[in-house]
């Protein structure tokens, strides 16, 4: 087998080097004669670069198969058949230290070792020191400043939501003007922004926004729709933990996969729900880290998913100067759904 089609893999980078590169002909996997094809040999060397971020390991916890591990965190090829025929044919021809597709492997402890100083991190801000982290060790070793390059532009026709409250029935919906952060001297700490430095949280679903303020059954509800300044002239670039990253970038492998694992960590801690027995010393890492990337990056906030309401997404806005409430509308809660485990 010689040739491989931009249909067998799922990749968008992947298919669209096939496109560009490749010529219609029979593809040796699936088949098919009316797609453009490349010669797996085209491919040796970005499969050879991929490969070596993976080692052989014995069974147990957060080990997979080589070829799950690949679909399961980058969904590299159409299927997994497809991807286990075509790894074992690279396998063979790379001479790499695995006996086939379905060897179980982790990513190497180089990796891991990488990603995993989240937690050390963590720990540290928490309980040992707060003001003076060793940003250097993050940056010069880690390379953790170069991880949060995606980036995306909210448009000015976007619509995002923020709620509140109402404490007494029968309130009239608060003003656009209410709707916005409190005021720094009563800014409270929140999972990105410290006390005393507030930052304008949103949600893109009005059904999320509603999980997020924790509504009960009959609460009064004000929700604003929160829109950019059309006055304003520059991007608002926000650093995007939600996107489904590709893995077909040539000499930068490695980074990728550290990037999507570290932000994977990150993410589902600043998803992580408020509970009023939290301490504010459980903030600290994820305050810490959105300055760091807000330092680093120049974007104006954070996208993640909602870990209430996972088919929406919540906004971090730094600076809430660069959006205008254009509505405020008042609702009602009729029903609310409770899961439990």
């Amino acid at each position: 087998m010689n040739n491989i089609c931009e249909s067998c893999f799922e990749d968008k980078e992947l298919k669209g080097f096939i496109l560009s590169e490749g010529e219609i002909k029979l593809c040796d996997f699936c088949s098919c004669s009316n797609n453009k094809v490349i010669a797996i040999e085209e491919l040796l060397d970005f499969f050879d670069e991929l490969l070596g971020n993976f080692e052989s390991h014995s069974e147990g916890s957060g080990v997979s198969s080589l070829i799950s591990l690949i679909q399961g965190d980058w969904n590299l090829f159409r299927n997994n058949g497809t991807g286990s025929k075509f790894l074992n044919i690279i396998i063979n021809r790379l001479a790499l230290p695995f006996f086939n597709a379905d060897v179980p492997v982790q990513y190497s402890q180089e990796i891991l070792s990488n990603v995993n100083y989240w937690f050390k991190l963590k720990e540290q801000l928490k309980w040992e020191r707060r003001y003076l982290i060793d940003i250097n060790y993050l940056t010069d070793e880690l390379g953790w400043d170069g991880f949060f390059e995606s980036k995306f532009a909210v448009g000015k026709n976007d619509i995002l939501y923020r709620a509140r409250l109402h404490q007494n029935t029968n309130d009239e919906k608060f003003s656009p003007e209410k709707m916005f952060c409190p005021p720094r001297e009563l800014s409270t700490a929140g999972r990105a922004n410290p006390m005393g430095i507030p930052y304008l949280y949103l949600s893109d679903k009005q059904e999320t926004i509603l999980y997020e303020i924790r509504s009960a059954y009959l609460d009064e509800v004000s929700i604003g729709k929160f829109s950019v300044k059309k006055s304003l002239t520059e991007d608002v670039l926000i650093s995007d933990f939600t996107e489904k990253p590709t893995i077909y970038h040539p000499t930068e492998v490695n980074k990728k996969i550290k990037s999507k694992l570290l932000k994977e960590y990150i993410s589902r801690d600043l998803s992580q729900p408020l509970r009023r027995y939290d301490s504010e010393l459980d903030y600290i890492p994820t305050q810490f880290i959105c300055e760091f990337i807000k330092t680093f990056t120049g974007v104006k906030g954070l996208k993640f998913t909602s870990s209430l309401h996972n088919v929406g997404n919540n906004y971090v806005i730094f600076n809430q100067d660069i959006f205008e409430c254009i509505e405020v509308n008042k609702i009602n809660i009729s029903k609310v759904e409770i899961s439990y485990n």
